[in-house]
């Protein structure tokens, strides 16, 4: 992403280094379902509590008759007059056909594929509220799409949603150019996929690109979207989060907060939290059956108050803490766990709701973000200071995708071992082709079905071709580490082998298990030598799918 002469090399720094200025907190939004359904009071409720950004549908069966008349004459195709009266904006969805062209289906014939857009137009033309046209849910899963499409491979799937994008970029241009078309419409961030929209020529036809990272640990979300940007014409493309949301009442507020600091980073320009009123998936809403704001609101509104639009800048100290600092005075904190002190009385600890936290001490949590506000700017060491970090290396935390530069080197290597050597893994993209990861995840071009991701690894092989996947780290120093590492296959009757080892001298080895912990294991090092963890299939086992997690820690 974002040449041998100065000039040039500045060239093609200077919009990163314009990017990471203009970093600011994204704009809240909110998935709503009016188009679906009114239940009684809650859209004066919505617009009451000040949520006036709404992703949400006119559903194209709704508006246009038999005879091709678009009527706008019940309440699910009349309420964005009630977001204008209110100043509120809405962000028009449309992703589903109508009975009148290919039999109801994902539109994919030409009439079809004119009307898709033509009704995106109608909606436009007679609502001003109407901002945005997002183009497709999640048009890379089966979920949402129907019809002759379903059954086929993606580059067929690309082709159809570059034509529907490009109907209703034409047409809604034509009725009001400054609405902006939001394209991509993906679940996950799948590289390959979006790789061949912009083949198509998608990028030309829409002003931002719409993810729904579900796929993706929060923590990951700023290193994949800067994947997604590897390709040359989604460089610079705005990104809009449409959909995110938590199925966790007890973390749902702290997952917005840490969200929202990696959409942050990422450039994100919008984030809309999925979703407003409870849809019964189990996702947390802002507002429950009786029209009580949830504490997931609370965070919303804390957020568009404090954060909403402010400079931000990445102020992590390490690889094993996440921060976002906005406005040079409000930090948001969270990572591997230490103590957090606050040195100056001029700082204020919140959490993730915005009430204020009575204490001048803390632990950091990997899950739960701390607060840290000041009218002055903020001052580590002056105004607060963190517990020395003893992690030297974390399999999680430190999780990356080579970009093939030759630029800084993982601290804990990942590769795989076979009869022919140690190779490194590589940055594969998300959705390369059936059974493959949605997300980017760590590979080989010779093996598609090795695999590394953030929690999980898949390694395969055979008795008569043994393949390894290791995690290795070199000590930089003579050093006492301790080992905690955990390994535990997904399917019952999955099987792995383990094998820990310091300076090329095995440790201990754990052979056709399903759970694997290594626990407290402290290994002595001199400068240079390494510990070395190689996982490996067992002996005829085949569904060896392995949740796993490996952390090192300096013994003082």
């Amino acid at each position: 992403m974002p040449r041998r002469l100065i000039f040039p090399i500045l060239l093609c720094l200077l919009p990163t280094l314009i990017t990471a200025q203009d970093l600011r907190g994204p704009a809240l939004a909110a998935a709503s379902s009016f188009g679906q359904g009114l239940p009684e009071g809650l859209l004066a409720k919505t617009l009451d509590m000040g949520i006036d950004d709404l992703r949400d549908e006119l559903f194209w069966y709704r508006t246009e008759d038999a005879s091709g008349d678009f009527i706008f004459d019940d309440p699910m195709t009349l309420y964005p007059d009630a977001l204008e009266q209110a100043g509120a904006r809405l962000s028009l969805l449309v992703n589903n056909g109508h009975a009148s062209y290919d039999d109801g289906d994902t539109p994919y014939s030409a009439e079809a594929v004119a009307g898709f857009g033509r009704h995106a137009a109608a909606v436009v033309q007679r609502f001003p509220a109407t901002r945005s046209v997002e183009v497709g849910n999640e048009f890379n899963s089966q979920m949402f799409i129907s019809g002759p499409l379903k059954d086929q491979d993606l580059a067929a799937r690309a082709r159809a949603y570059v034509a529907l994008l490009k109907s209703v970029r034409d047409q809604v241009g034509a009725i009001d150019p400054t609405v902006r078309i939001i394209g991509g419409g993906v679940h996950s961030i799948p590289v390959a996929y979006l790789g061949q929209l912009v083949d198509l020529g998608a990028a030309e036809l829409m002003d931002s690109i719409a993810l729904h990272p579900y796929d993706t640990p929060i923590e990951l979300i700023a290193a994949q979207i800067a994947v997604m940007r590897r390709l040359p014409e989604l460089a610079d493309m705005p990104v809009e989060i449409t959909e995110f949301g938590s199925e966790s009442r007890e973390t749902a507020s702290a997952d917005m907060v840490r969200g929202y600091c990696q959409m942050a980073l990422s450039g994100v320009t919008r984030m809309v939290w999925y979703p407003l009123n409870d849809r019964g998936d189990g996702y947390v809403p802002l507002i429950d059956a009786s029209l009580t704001p949830t504490a997931a609101y609370d965070t919303y509104a804390y957020l568009r108050a404090e954060f909403e639009g402010a400079t931000v800048q990445d102020a992590a100290p390490d690889s094993f803490t996440r921060a976002c600092l906005f406005d040079g005075r409000k930090l948001i904190l969270w990572g591997m766990p230490r103590k957090l002190t606050l040195l100056s009385d001029a700082v204020t600890l919140w959490d993730t709701t915005g009430a204020p936290l009575e204490t001048r001490e803390a632990m950091l949590s990997e899950v739960a973000p701390l607060i840290l506000t000041s009218d002055t700017p903020l001052v580590e060491g002056r105004d607060y200071a963190l517990a020395p970090q003893e992690v030297v290396a974390d399999s999680f935390f430190q999780f990356t995708y080579p970009d093939g530069s030759g630029g800084a080197a993982d601290p804990l290597s990942r590769s795989m071992r076979d009869r022919n050597g140690t190779h490194p893994l590589q940055t594969m993209p998300g959705q390369s082709g059936p059974s493959r990861p949605w997300t980017p995840w760590l590979g080989t071009p010779e093996n598609g079905d090795l695999r590394l991701l953030s929690r999980v690894m898949l390694p395969v092989g055979s008795p008569d071709w043994p393949v390894e996947i290791l995690h290795a780290f070199t000590a930089p120093e003579a050093m006492t580490l301790k080992v905690d590492a955990s390994f535990d296959t997904v399917a019952e009757d999955g099987r792995v082998d383990v094998t820990l080892s310091a300076a090329n001298q095995p440790v201990r080895t754990w052979k056709d298990a399903n759970t694997v912990p290594i626990e407290d294991d402290t290994l002595r090092l001199s400068a240079g030598e390494t510990v070395e963890i190689a996982v490996s299939p067992a002996a005829g086992s085949d569904d060896n799918l392995t949740r796993y997690r490996i952390t090192l820690r300096k013994v003082p």
